[in-house]
């Protein structure tokens, strides 16, 4: 105990007998208070402790007073009311006075400078800024803030993050730290860890396909904060992720749930896994590479982290991966295939620049921006509005290369040598030698004499532009209007003969067509077959005006008396383009091309609704519609049987399987509602084009194999079958083009009924579904039904009900749904099957498009007439039908 000399002691008592601070006088005295309390209860100045508590029962500000005293936060300060005799006047700070005053200021968010300056200048306070300070401190004491426990499920939730690593010898010779990448499940608190120099959009990505990998599955959420390798723009309630990893994470299944700016106890998780990582596995220890660092980092997660005692869970945490591990989402099949996505302008000659070579980005509208993703050995250009693949072109490894198809190129004369010789291939093989002369001979010029040539066929005939063309080959005439000259001859002499001459060079000899038209003559509803003698009957006395009347077409213009205009009906233009000669009964569509005489127009015509037919089969179809008639000089020929094609009992099988070529999933089995699961199980998917050019028809398509049994009940491919894209595809080489094969005689999807256990048990409990096309069994797959098998057509044939009797003898099939398209090729192909499985003991039931559903609580529905077949239902339209019993 300190003993103070009589004048410090007087001076002591004098300042506490003048109400002093203890404070103030430890400070100005230098005394420790200590001993100032003790002679202050000496002298009985200060009262002692045993006679009462001094110390405040409530809340109240007092200058001094210890820091840990709970105060309610800003912008509430205290009311409670406080009882001031309890504290000695000396302890009591000089703000108390103006208590309201401050905690009003406080709640206006103001500093204790500018409270104390306002005191000063409003108050007259006369004590120091300290004691301000010190009471608005107290105000501002905040009271613990409250956290929820999270829980979540196994397999639910994984947490990401960077950290730092261990010191690591650097390439510059120097030691660095790099980054710690973590990846925890959020269940059973198992790590991956792994260190990488730098970070990237890919790096980012791949870290996670690696943490997937060794983890054997997938997690339904990663929680990550907002770096820019994850997120590109922060947002509460719809963050914009990062193309490349918002496109991994969709490749396997997972879905981002970015954490809130600044919110780092969101993913608490990772963070702690990260310190404990850092603390315990890494803290002073230096590595020669990042190899040698990442190899400890899964050593000791294999030997120490995984195999603790987890301080919250009070559990061994490779004891709960293991729990967690079967509820883990399974891998694909395939990795993800990295890409660069950048933003490019469409040029004014419809082309784009990647790299050093050039893109045709056609249809996109010129001057406007399109996204490309650039793989390894292929690019992709997509619309920036709709997200939609618009063009798919091969990676170009030359400079200044340029991938543009010839359909993309606009017309220019230096460019069409070939295309103007096959125009002119198209008349005749002495025209096409003419302009290959004209070439030859004049060189570039010489086109625009080629197209010259090729253009008279607007005009005139084809035989008379041939028999012009041979003349000037033998006389060696190369010149345009000397040409013109010899095909106005020909065409003088060719109208004033009475009779269409039998016997030409240009006509082939009667040999040539005889086993064909043995074959496959066409019969008039009057029993007279149509022989070759009339063909050219039938076309000379057609009547346009009959043909623009049965196919709905309507005029647009009549320049002359023998010449119509109409719009083309190939191409749908606003225009008239299609020009019609009457008298030579002749046409000329400038907007798609197309030309020739009457017969051809109504066989492009016929075929354009899907009826194919050979020109013998347009002529009957004319002179059944009354289009035009035969001579009545003509004698009827002796009817000859016509003979049926035989056609196979048994589709052979094919050695290729185009399978592991396919692209797995694509935006347009994805625009349909079709899995990826469901494209493996059937065995379909995009064939990409080939890197080294060499394509076929099935490159650049959807491809669907088609499947056989054979006798021992093993699976057998039989074709492949690819669905295009694009229309230049569709013209090109149809809608649908496979390898020859007779459908009719197969059942899409017939080995899965057979060799597969569930959808045997399926077509066992529901009973088979027959539907039309590939898509729609691709459809209801995705949905679950696995019972299902396609015609591969709206008509059933016999050959297809003794398949169907194959299947029931081996998979007992209670009934047969018909499932067809809502069209009237649908609607008749139904009746007809009714009427052959009627008749073959099979118990069939239809699916009624026009039906009512009820729903609780709703008035009725019924299915939208947009909806054309089961492939335009959505999944979850599927799963009710079927969860009704209707499919």
């Amino acid at each position: 105990m300190n003993v103070l000399k009589p004048d410090k002691k007087a001076t002591l008592v004098t300042l506490l007998k003048n109400n002093i601070s203890q404070r103030e006088i430890s400070r100005k005295a230098r005394i420790d208070r200590k001993t100032i309390r003790k002679y202050g209860r000496q002298f009985d100045i200060i009262p002692s402790p045993d006679k009462g508590d001094s110390s405040p029962s409530t809340e109240l500000v007092i200058t001094g007073l210890d820091k840990d005293q709970n105060q309610n936060p800003p912008p509430r300060p205290p009311v409670i009311p406080v009882d001031t005799q309890k504290i000695p006047f000396h302890a009591r700070s000089a703000c108390e006075p103006h208590r309201k005053w401050i905690e009003q200021q406080v709640r206006l968010g103001r500093n204790a400078m500018s409270i104390y300056q306002d005191l000063v200048e409003r108050f007259n306070f006369n004590n120091k800024y300290n004691s301000v300070k010190r009471f608005v401190r107290g105000l501002k004491k905040n009271t613990p803030k409250l956290f929820d426990r999270l829980e979540y499920l196994p397999g639910e939730e994984a947490q990401v993050d960077y950290g730092q690593g261990a010191m690591t010898l650097h390439s510059s010779g120097k030691y660095r730290r790099p980054r710690l990448f973590v990846m925890t499940l959020k269940y059973s608190r198992r790590c991956f860890r792994k260190v990488v120099w730098k970070s990237s959009q890919e790096t980012w990505a791949r870290l996670h396909e690696e943490a997937f990998r060794y983890f054997g599955g997938t997690v339904k959420y990663v929680v990550l904060d907002n770096l820019k390798e994850g997120v590109i723009k922060p947002d509460i309630y719809e963050p914009e992720l990062n193309p490349i990893y918002a496109a991994m994470l969709n490749h396997y299944g997972v879905m981002a749930d970015p954490a809130r700016v600044r919110d780092p106890n969101r993913k608490g998780t990772v963070e702690s896994a990260i310190q404990h990582t850092q603390d315990t596995g890494l803290k002073g220890r230096r590595f020669e590479s990042i190899e040698a660092q990442n190899q400890w980092l899964m050593h000791w997660e294999e030997v120490w982290a995984a195999k603790r005692i987890h301080g919250r869970m009070k559990r061994q945490v490779e004891l709960m991966f293991q729990e967690e591990k079967p509820s883990l989402n399974p891998l694909p099949l395939t990795g993800f295939r990295y890409f660069q996505q950048e933003t490019r302008k469409v040029y004014d000659d419809g082309m784009i620049q990647v790299g050093h070579s050039y893109y045709s980005a056609l249809p996109a509208p010129l001057h406007q921006d399109v996204i490309v993703r650039i793989y390894e050995h292929e690019i992709e250009i997509i619309d920036p509005v709709t997200m939609e693949k618009i063009r798919t072109h091969i990676k170009s490894s030359r400079p200044g290369a340029v991938k543009m198809a010839p359909e993309d190129r606009i017309f220019n004369p230096s460019r069409q040598t070939v295309y103007l010789l096959g125009k002119a291939e198209r008349i005749g093989p002495f025209t096409r030698k003419l302009c290959e002369l004209m070439f030859e001979q004049q060189g570039r010029p010489g086109q625009r004499r080629m197209q010259g040539v090729v253009n008279l066929a607007r005009k005139y005939e084809a035989g008379c532009i041939e028999s012009a063309a041979e003349k000037a080959v033998e006389m060696g005439l190369l010149g345009y209007k000397s040409f013109c000259r010899l095909v106005e001859a020909c065409k003088s002499s060719t109208d004033t003969k009475s009779e269409i001459s039998q016997e030409h060079k240009l006509i082939r000899p009667s040999s040539d067509y005889g086993a064909f038209f043995d074959k496959f003559a066409a019969k008039a509803e009057n029993n007279i077959v149509l022989s070759r003698e009339n063909l050219p009957m039938v076309w000379q006395n057609a009547d346009w005006l009959k043909v623009i009347e049965i196919f709905g077409l309507e005029p647009k213009k009549q320049s002359k008396n023998d010449e119509i205009w109409i719009k083309s009906p190939f191409t749908g233009e606003k225009e008239a383009s299609l020009h019609i000669h009457l008298k030579q009964n002749i046409f000329n569509d400038f907007s798609s091309g197309k030309g020739g005489g009457i017969l051809n127009f109504c066989q492009d015509m016929l075929g354009q609704k899907g009826r194919e037919m050979n020109c013998y089969q347009v002529a009957g179809w004319m002179l059944e519609n009354q289009i035009s008639d035969l001579n009545q000089t003509a004698k009827p020929v002796d009817p000859k049987p016509v003979q049926k094609l035989n056609h196979p009992k048994e589709n052979k099988p094919v050695k290729v399987d185009l399978r592991p070529f396919f692209k797995p999933g694509h935006a347009a089995f994805e625009k349909r509602g079709i899995s990826m699961k469901a494209c493996q199980y059937l065995g379909c998917g995009y064939l990409p084009e080939r890197p080294d050019g060499a394509t076929s028809p099935l490159n650049g398509r959807l491809v669907f194999q088609v499947r056989g049994i054979s006798s021992d009940l093993k699976p057998i491919i039989l074709s492949h079958v690819g669905r295009s894209l694009t229309d230049r595809q569709a013209d090109a080489d149809g809608r649908y083009w496979g390898f020859p094969f007779y459908k009719k005689l197969e059942i899409y999807n017939q080995d899965k009924l057979l060799m597969d256990h569930s959808a045997r048990e399926q077509a066992e409990r529901f009973g088979l579904i027959l539907v039309e096309g590939f898509f729609d069994v691709a459809a209801l797959v995705s949905s679950g039904c696995l019972n299902v098998g396609a015609l591969m057509g709206a008509h059933i044939s016999t050959e297809q009900i003794d398949r169907l009797k194959f299947i029931a003898s081996h998979v007992v099939i209670k009934e047969i749904k018909l499932f067809l398209d809502r069209d009237d090729a649908g609607r008749k192909g139904t009746q007809r099957a009714i009427s052959l499985l009627t008749q073959n003991g099979f118990t069939v039931k239809v699916f009624d498009w026009e039906q009512q559903f009820d729903r609780p609580g709703c008035p009725p529905v019924r299915i939208k007439p947009s909806i054309k077949d089961p492939a335009d239902l959505s999944g979850s339209q599927i799963k009710y039908l079927r969860k009704q019993g209707i499919i």
